[in-house]
Parts: C-alpha cells; sequence; structure tokens
C-alpha cells in the first residue's frame, strides 16, 4: 500500500525537501532521551489507536494533494501510506501518513536542484534511508496558519514549557509530552515491515526510527516545529500536548484549524 508522489514547482518551505530526512552516516550515533517500551500495554494501545484513524490515501487525495502542494511540499521520494486526518467539510487530506524509509535522493540530481547532497545520499547500494516525519500536515490553509505561529515566536515560547527553571514552566505538560514523543516513535517503527526493521537493526537506523520522538526529535523537551506537533495532534485525535497549545491559539485568532471546525468553537480538552 502507499504511493510515492511525484511533485510539481512550487515554492519550497525552509523546512521543504529535507524536513525528516536524516543523514544516515550520523543515524546510528545519535543520542536521544526519549524512553521508548514497545511492551508497554500503554504505548502498545496508543498504536492501535493510532492506527485506526488512518484512511487509505486515494487517487482523489493525490490528485488533490499535487494541486495544493505550495509550501511544505512532500519529498517525491517519500511513499504516502495513508491519511490520518481529513477536512470534516471536503474531505481532504489534512494529514498524512508516510512510510520510515525512503529512497536516497540521486546525487545527480540533488546537484541540479540545488539540495545538499550529503543529507541525500546514502553511499550505499540499498538507497533506503530513514524518514522520521510520520505526520506531514497538507491543508494549505492550515500549514499557512500554523506557520504564521511559528513567525510570532511561539515556537520558543512552547519550548520555554518544558524547560526547568523557566518562570513558564510546567511539569505535567513536560512529562506528558515525553509519553508522546514515545507513542510517536512506536507508532513509526511499527510501519515498518519485518524486512524493513531487520534493515534497520542492520545499518544502525533504529535508533532513530524506533528511538528518538515525534519527526526525529531526540529529547523530550524539543519542540522544533510547529507544523510537526500539530500534524501529529490532528492525526492521533489530541495526542500531543503543543498541538493542543498550537489549535488553541490558532482558535484564539480565528485561524483555520483543520478540521472543517469553525473556528470560534470551544478548544477540546
Amino acid at each position: 500500500m502507499g504511493a510515492a508522489l511525484s511533485t510539481r514547482k512550487g515554492r519550497e518551505s525552509k523546512s521543504g525537501p529535507t524536513s525528516g530526512v536524516v543523514n544516515p552516516q550520523h543515524a546510528s550515533t545519535q543520542h536521544s532521551d526519549v524512553h521508548v517500551d514497545l511492551n508497554d500495554p500503554e504505548v502498545s494501545s496508543a498504536v492501535r489507536e493510532y492506527a485506526s484513524r488512518v484512511s487509505q490515501f486515494t487517487e482523489a487525495d493525490e490528485r488533490w494533494l499535487r494541486s495544493n502542494q505550495d509550501a511544505k511540499r512532500l519529498d517525491a521520494n517519500v511513499r504516502v501510506v495513508g491519511v490520518a486526518a481529513r477536512h470534516a467539510v471536503t474531505g481532504h487530506p489534512v494529514v498524512l501518513v508516510t512510510y520510515p524509509l525512503r529512497v536516497a535522493y540521486d546525487r545527480s540530481r540533488a546537484g541540479r536542484k540545488g539540495y545538499s547532497t550529503h543529507k541525500w545520499d546514502s553511499r550505499k547500494k540499498d538507497g533506503r534511508v530513514p524518514w522520521t516525519n510520520t505526520f506531514w500536515l497538507v491543508c494549505p490553509e492550515v500549514v499557512s496558519a500554523v506557520g504564521r505561529l511559528e513567525h510570532a515566536g511561539l515556537v520558543r515560547d512552547f519550548h520555554a514549557k518544558f524547560v526547568k527553571g523557566d518562570p513558564t514552566h510546567d511539569a505535567d505538560a513536560a512529562a506528558t509530552f515525553a509519553k508522546q514523543h514515545a507513542r510517536y516513535a512506536a507508532f513509526r517503527w511499527s510501519l515498518l515491515s519485518d524486512e524493513d526493521k531487520e534493515h534497520c537493526e542492520k545499518e544502525g537506523y533504529a535508533s532513530v526510527l524506533r528511538d528518538c520522538g515525534v519527526g526525529g526529535l531526540r529529547f523530550v523537551n524539543q519542540v522544533k516545529c510547529l507544523h510537526l506537533q500539530y500534524g501529529h495532534y490532528l492525526a492521533s485525535g489530541g495526542d500531543n500536548v503543543v498541538g493542543e497549545w498550537t489549535r488553541a491559539e490558532l482558535v484564539r485568532r480565528g485561524e483555520s484549524i483543520g478540521r472543517g471546525e469553525d473556528a470560534s468553537a470551544p478548544v477540546e480538552g
């Protein structure tokens, strides 16, 4: 199941084609303080819950996506395996589910496009390399709205809530967020076939695909990108505190929140 997308020309966001890309030469050496216990019943339950929310990525979805990817365009070598959230009115994809391995980019093509070749070329005959961004936010209105929050400094403000000693520190939210990182990682790992899990173990990719958190983040207090966090929030039915804060701020500002809901509706939870 799944499809690789061919994208039309358009504006790249600053986190565009390389967002979610991991240099395979560094993958096995990355330290992470995300604790993932695949045998934890709570984690297993979350993985099943995430999976239950995924619908098929159809030809109609692909056609819509090709016509509506101007910013935050998904790398054409990433395989889409489903849709985790849809707009409640239009039915169009809001969040895609992507496979955790992608085909390494061709070095000559990378050079022509001006991309960084060391991030794209694995220098291995087997070109399957880690892709950590499991949930990809694609609704143009929501992508733009979340981008405005980032430009307003909300990444910094939300991160501060996880930093001990900061006046806004929220210990309960920090503990919850650490568990949410782990659940994201467990779901990402569950998407791999047994053969690909074996490949990842052999190549040292398990340390980033199984043991790192949301979008491949290595530390449980990292926020980095609100698109990452809000995509996870929508895909999981609310299992991301930063995504929850993001939604609340979108509602407060009267922005599009990605479910066809009236932005004046009360924030859930």
